[in-house]
């Protein structure tokens, strides 16, 4: 469909928290919602650089309330005291867009000592989510939006093992982060799938494919690369507009769209088989929520 930043409503007295939020299409995402004066927490890792870039989005738009607090994903210890320090400020909270990932990164562990790409992009934003959801049930109608990639395809059934995943000799950069993006998708149909069998209906959870986008990436390579890179990939700005038509348009509600996969730009699509087995979804709920609570004790 068209859709473009003057599609975003007015978010006067909304409150969003986007991860990433420092380059790419987390910083495109947050000057826009800003723009439309909605209060916006950058979670980021980097104090440093972060603060520039509320500097760029306040110049973009003046009256700006946009705000930098420390989160950084390969720490659920980071997530813990990130979420403990929003609540205590006692603010609603109406946009979680789950904007932050690595990709295609050598083996690595986290902190908590899982495969890097896994626990940063499904682990730490699945924990970040649960603990911040009283919240977003309490300021409804609200939305999660989690940004996944058609590389969930990359997946396989029986990846969601912690030995395969944290295994270094069998690790394959691709296939890891085909996995997180997988479970992306997965926690996405569960987490609407459990609200609902709550009842909770005004929870609009859903997860989207931004598109193959610039985001600098590829600056550290020769002009022949960067040139070309430049010709196929898309913008950030291009990059964004998916997620922003999922985190504020009115066709969420008015179509009822819970548990959905989104395509560029703003299109509805079907996610890989893989991302529809429900089955598979409860078992790496179960796997997940397990992990998160043996690490994170309140």
């Amino acid at each position: 469909m068209r859709f473009d930043f003057s599609g975003i409503p007015a978010l006067d007295g909304k409150v969003a928290i986007v991860t990433g939020a420092s380059s790419g299409i987390g910083l495109v995402t947050a000057r826009e919602l800003a723009k439309k004066h909605c209060h916006v927490i950058l979670a980021c890792r980097s104090k440093t650089k972060t603060e520039p870039v509320i500097k760029t989005i306040q110049e973009a738009a003046p009256e700006a309330n946009v705000e930098f607090m420390e989160l950084d994903l390969m720490s659920l210890k980071s997530v813990q005291a990130f979420t403990d320090a929003f609540k205590a400020r006692g603010l609603p909270l109406h946009l979680l867009i789950n904007n932050a990932g690595i990709a295609m990164v050598p083996f690595a562990l986290t902190k908590d000592g899982i495969e890097s790409q896994f626990g940063t992009n499904h682990i730490a934003h699945m924990a970040l989510t649960l603990r911040l959801l009283p919240i977003l049930e309490t300021s409804a109608p609200s939305r999660i939006v989690n940004v996944s990639s058609m590389s969930h395809a990359w997946a396989s059934a029986d990846g969601f093992d912690w030995d395969k995943i944290n295994n270094p000799e069998t690790y394959s950069t691709w296939r890891a982060y085909g996995l997180s993006k997988l479970a992306n998708v997965l926690f996405t149909r569960e987490l609407s799938r459990r609200l609902h069998a709550r009842g909770i209906q005004n929870v609009y959870v859903n997860a989207l494919h931004p598109g193959s986008v610039y985001t600098g990436i590829a600056e550290g390579y020769n002009f022949i690369v960067r040139f070309f890179a430049k010709l196929v990939l898309s913008s950030a700005d291009n990059g964004a507009k998916t997620q922003l038509y999922v985190a504020t348009h009115q066709d969420i509600v008015t179509n009822n769209w819970h548990g959905q996969y989104f395509v560029p730009i703003a299109e509805l699509s079907e996610t890989h088989a893989l991302g529809q087995d429900t089955d598979l979804a409860s078992r790496l709920w179960d796997l997940s929520l397990e992990f998160i609570n043996k690490t994170i004790q309140d």
